[in-house]
């Protein structure tokens, strides 16, 4: 698989083919997905989708003692400006008490230095990131004006880096390149794959004796590397770090939040542990192949029946099926105890759930095999093969309307005229939709929340619990918000736009 003798790792259209536009049954879309015949789906029409670039270095600045360094016109920095007061407190929460929250620089390109080259403004920038807060590393961001006209910023990189002690790392992430934002993941680690793990660690020697030594040994064999994403608090960091060693086990969170000078130890771990294939596929299946760390990477902990195949995963590499057996079934009768008088406010109740492929299956399943509510629509930004896993469960529903779609709305409040769900479980723009529409809406995630290991199924088993409980603002939004879209589009089929290259039988 190795790519990291490329400058610039595959897209995700290259390398795992995915879908981006699809409606119907969960049926159909597996066996597309395993034909390879959905991937060149599209739309005669769309509306706005994501930019990798701004996944990429929100990303990148959640690493402490870093400076993002946006390669374009300032605007391609704006997504920041509105996530230095959260970055800040994501670092104090986890024991960072130098955080300063994100620190980003822009090259500013003008329309001179579009016609001229903008090389020496790059230079420029790194030289004063250096100068100003003396990083461990900074990234530079490409953005697509520079790629454009052909800036090559991993020349300006061997260039500058002997006048710097900070590591530069070149990130290659214009947003015009691919349709699957989840590029964005790749690319940072595939920067820090090739400038950071391969660093001499700076810290004390872990072994001073034949006892430190066995000791040491003895500790690196119990741990594992939980990968974190930008959108996991810490408190399910706090979670998930407790269920794992309460089957004995020890653990090192990365790569968000934590320090660049730290991510050479990822390599003494005896497993690398994901909640999310989408964002760490890269990484571990390149720490396996050159560390020779192996990996689990089949669902996220969300919702009792993947809390418990995520914890057997790991028991199983360990040798500790029966106590990882013991842990779970102590925490699962606690769980049913205390969801048992929110239940009776779930029963009937029609849920649609949008958000990437990996959380979408495992938050439906939540849903219905939890809190016993009926899951009417599932929305994923993208399929791909690691989405088999946690959509099992709607393989063969019929009455589960499954849309891919990154953003896409007019799609969205379309299906939800015609389903006419209860509540919905979405992020960012569609929820926004959602509520328009009337429909109640709980956040898919956020920083200051569990949703993660039975916390989390508890926690969000309570947040909807009040939601439903008054949904009179959105009520009152959905009576009185005006929609842009004409009544026509609502009669018509919501994936009269798609058009697929093939159809499953």
């Amino acid at each position: 698989m190795s790519y990291l003798h490329l400058k610039v790792p595959p897209t995700r259209d290259e390398r795992l083919k995915p879908c981006n536009a699809y409606g119907g049954s969960m049926c159909n879309l597996a066996k597309g997905q395993k034909t390879g015949c959905l991937s060149a789906n599209g739309r005669t029409f769309a509306q706005a989708t994501g930019c990798q670039l701004t996944l990429s270095m929100a990303m990148a600045a959640s690493i402490p003692n870093t400076v993002v360094i946006y390669h374009g016109p300032v605007g391609c920095g704006a997504g920041s400006l509105g996530l230095a007061g959260q970055s800040k407190l994501s670092q104090l929460a986890r024991g960072n008490n130098d955080a300063v929250g994100r620190v980003w620089m822009s090259t500013n390109l003008s329309e001179s230095d579009v016609v001229n080259g903008s090389e020496a403004k790059l230079e420029a920038a790194i030289l004063e990131a250096e100068r100003r807060f003396r990083p461990h590393a900074i990234f530079i961001g490409n953005t697509c004006v520079p790629a454009i006209i052909g800036d090559d910023i991993d020349n300006v990189t061997q260039k500058v880096q002997p006048l710097v002690n900070a590591r530069i790392i070149p990130l290659h992430c214009e947003g015009f390149k691919t349709r699957f934002v989840a590029t964005a993941y790749d690319i940072v680690y595939h920067g820090i794959l090739r400038y950071l793990l391969n660093e001499d660690p700076d810290r004390e020697p872990l072994l001073k004796d034949e006892a430190a030594d066995i000791a040491y040994e003895q500790k690196r064999k119990r741990t594992v590397n939980l990968l974190n994403v930008g959108s996991m608090g810490y408190v399910d960091e706090v979670e998930l770090t407790r269920l794992l060693n309460a089957i004995g086990l020890e653990v090192n969170v990365y790569p968000c939040f934590t320090s660049p000078e730290k991510f050479v130890r990822v390599k003494d771990a005896a497993l690398s542990v994901s909640i999310c294939a989408t964002h760490d596929d890269y990484f571990v299946e390149h720490l396996k192949e050159h560390y020779g760390v192996p990996y689990v990477l089949n669902t996220i902990p969300i919702g009792t029946d993947n809390v418990r195949l995520w914890l057997l995963d790991i028991a199983d590499f360990f040798g500790i099926r029966e106590q990882a057996l013991r842990v779970i079934e102590l925490e699962e009768a606690e769980l049913r105890k205390a969801l048992e008088p929110l239940l009776p406010l779930f029963k009937g109740k029609k849920a649609f759930v949008s958000t990437g492929e990996i959380r979408a299956g495992a938050q439906a399943c939540m849903l219905e095999n939890d809190l016993g509510m009926t899951v009417v629509g599932i929305r994923a930004h993208h399929y791909d093969q690691f989405g088999e896993i946690v959509f099992d469960n709607f393989k063969d529903r019929d009455d589960v309307t499954i849309n891919v779609a990154a953003n896409q709305p007019f799609e969205q409040v379309n299906l939800f005229r015609k389903l006419k769900p209860d509540l919905f479980l979405g992020h960012g723009n569609s929820n926004v939709w959602a509520a328009r529409q009337g429909v109640p809406v709980l956040p898919i995630y956020g920083p200051n929340n569990s949703y993660l290991g039975y916390k989390g199924i508890f926690e969000v088993a309570s947040r909807l619990e009040r939601i439903l409980e008054n949904p009179e603002y959105y009520k009152t939004l959905g009576d009185t918000a005006e929609s842009p879209y004409q009544e026509a589009w609502y009669d018509q089929d919501a994936y009269a736009y798609i058009k697929q290259t093939q159809q499953v039988a």
